[in-house]
């Protein structure tokens, strides 16, 4: 059995929801026994970087080729493709990103693949690979059977504890990319908010939601968040109020997290956004109403008021730090 994990890069950084799948895998592969795992970089990054993140055995091979420091799919979907077959891989995985789920069911069509999107990936009792996703905001389960030789998976975010270091083969293929097309442009990245960590990057998120009250109020989030080194997410009321930018928005309609701790600030805890953020380790709850559903599945829970309880927290965190 072959696996191929498909290693995103933004700005030549694997991103973090990559790294997590990879380590998924190569627990996948452990379990499961005689599996060659590999790994596709498109656009290069730094090898060094690449192996001190990427823990396990197998190869990681890297296309260097400008064409693909920004996201065309043609370009990637044939390269993939022609990277499946080069190593018989009989199952691909993605983070499930944006771009992932714009590419995997094109590489899905191209090989006569299954596709399991937005899934949590295990081993069954039979010691094949079991793909489960959620339906109904969160609500419901369902195992996805594989009817197919090979499958694409895109994978939730969800913290991988695979701590084992083996040495990893880091290959450069010179590979040459498919001419573009006029129905496929590659576009450049425009950034909005230059400087501010992606909420799907980073391991500290604090969010907020209505009960925040205000745009201005956000201010305390923010000052909060860079005093523990994270980054700043929204409920959709508050995306909806104008308050936040849709690229900050978790939850159904927005975007999956796992970071380490989770901070929710004024957020009720409606199924939606719940399912935005069950692979985070620690989830901390501020919310003035105690009988508010986000306590129900907050590891620790604080009831008052934002506006009071956030600058306390940050004066104890800026303690605790000049304490170190």
């Amino acid at each position: 059995m072959s696996f191929l994990v498909i290693l995103e890069q933004r700005q030549g950084t694997v991103k973090k929801a990559s790294v997590d799948v990879w380590c998924t895998v190569q627990h996948l592969a452990e379990v499961l026994g005689e599996t060659d795992v590999c790994g596709l970089v498109m656009g290069g990054a730094d090898k060094n970087i690449i192996r001190e993140r990427c823990a396990g055995k197998g190869t990681i091979y890297m296309v260097n080729d400008a064409v693909f420091h920004d996201y065309c799919p043609e370009c990637y979907a044939g390269t993939i493709v022609d990277m499946a077959g080069r190593t018989a891989a009989e199952n691909i995985f993605f983070a499930n990103t944006a771009m992932a789920k714009d590419l995997a069911p094109r590489i899905a069509m191209r090989l006569d693949a299954a596709l399991a999107s937005d899934c949590v990936i295990g081993v069954d009792g039979n010691g094949s690979l079991k793909a489960v996703t959620t339906m109904y905001a969160g609500t419901v389960s369902a195992v996805i059977e594989n009817l197919r030789k090979s499958a694409v998976y895109t994978v939730a975010p969800r913290l991988c504890s695979f701590e084992a270091r083996r040495e990893n083969t880091v290959e450069i293929l010179e590979i040459k990319a498919e001419c573009l097309s006029g129905c496929n442009p590659a576009l450049k990245e425009i950034s909005y908010h230059k400087g501010r960590k992606d909420i799907a990057e980073s391991d500290i998120l604090v969010a907020g939601g209505r009960g925040v009250g205000s745009r201005e109020n956000f201010a305390l989030l923010e000052s909060l968040a860079m005093s523990l080194g994270g980054a700043v997410g929204a409920s959709r009321s508050a995306v909806d109020e104008g308050w936040r930018p849709h690229s900050e928005q978790i939850g159904q309609t927005g975007r999956s997290v796992a970071p380490k701790l989770y901070i929710a600030c004024g957020i009720s805890g409606a199924p939606q956004h719940l399912a935005g953020i069950a692979g985070a380790e620690t989830v901390v709850a501020i919310n003035r109403d105690r009988d508010a559903p986000i306590f129900k599945v907050a590891d620790y829970g604080i009831i008052g008021d934002i506006t009071e309880v956030v600058p306390l927290l940050e004066r104890a965190v800026c303690e605790f730090q000049r304490m170190k």
